[in-house]
């Protein structure tokens, strides 16, 4: 086994009086750092694959667990700090790219939370709802220059034919996550949001579950250059598809799909 230089960064501490064996946090734990012994009778831990996530801490029935920072240390300077040297030796160690779901986990600011979006001097709001109704509704697919309509005895009827439009009743439109980088439950959730919203969900290139094409009315299919589980069937339920070009999360190494995300079900 070659030595490792990625430091461990949290230690799990055990209060053995407390721990009733129960090992819940052994099949909670998905990094495999609780095991169980049972020629001692003891769960084992090992500190290196706690990434603190507090799953164990939370589901612990007898509160027996604590995770604290690991206080190893590294030489003081302000160029090479402990993150910076870790993450060198975990993309040199592993040969991937250390990637950050949820926004940015450094100390930089986030403009966005200081943009103050005021209104008021565009329109004014509904002072009597009834006899001035506010819509939400948004309509998207490409628009006509002008409208042509014939004089009928039933009525005027539009005769200009109009593109295929995505109703939205908000303007909001759910962005593209992959089966397999969520768990069905999560699919599930995002297609029965956008089936009450009134709006559109994302299958990101991932492919869609059989057992989700009953939201297709509200679903957007995605075509990437991967085309995982693209088919006929995928394309002919979906309200609209998306072909993707190019992916920012990743630049310039294109889609991955690792083979221990290639479960049964995916």
């Amino acid at each position: 086994m070659s030595l490792s230089l990625i430091q461990q960064e949290f230690v799990v501490e055990r209060d053995d009086e407390k721990c009733i064996r129960c090992e819940v946090c052994v099949r909670q734990c998905s990094f495999d750092v609780h095991t169980y012994d049972p020629e001692y009778d003891e769960i084992v831990t090992d500190d290196s694959k706690c990434v603190g996530c507090h799953r164990c801490v939370s589901l612990c029935p007898t509160g027996a667990l604590v995770i604290r920072r690991s206080p190893l240390e590294f030489k003081e300077n302000a160029n090479w700090t402990p993150g910076v040297l870790n993450n060198i030796y975990r993309q040199a160690e592993t040969g991937g790219v250390l990637l950050t779901g949820m926004g940015n986990d450094r100390p930089y600011p986030i403009y966005w939370d200081h943009i103050l979006l005021n209104a008021s001097q565009v329109t004014n709001p509904s002072i009597d709802p009834l006899r001035e109704p506010m819509e939400l509704r948004t309509y998207l697919g490409r628009k006509p220059e002008k409208l042509e309509v014939d004089m009928t005895d039933e009525g005027p009827r539009l005769k200009t034919e109009l593109a295929p439009q995505l109703k939205l009743e908000i303007p909001v439109l759910f962005s593209a996550m992959s089966y397999g980088a969520i768990s069905f439950n999560a699919a599930l959730s995002l297609a029965r949001a956008a089936e009450i919203a009134g709006t559109y969900y994302n299958t990101g290139e991932g492919g869609l579950h059989r057992d989700l094409y009953r939201y297709g009315k509200n679903t957007i299919v995605q075509v990437a250059s991967g085309r995982f589980g693209v088919h006929a069937d995928y394309l002919d339920v979906a309200a609209a598809i998306e072909i993707k070009i190019g992916q920012e999360a990743k630049p310039g190494i294109g889609g991955h799909l690792p083979g221990e995300k290639v479960t049964e079900p995916i």
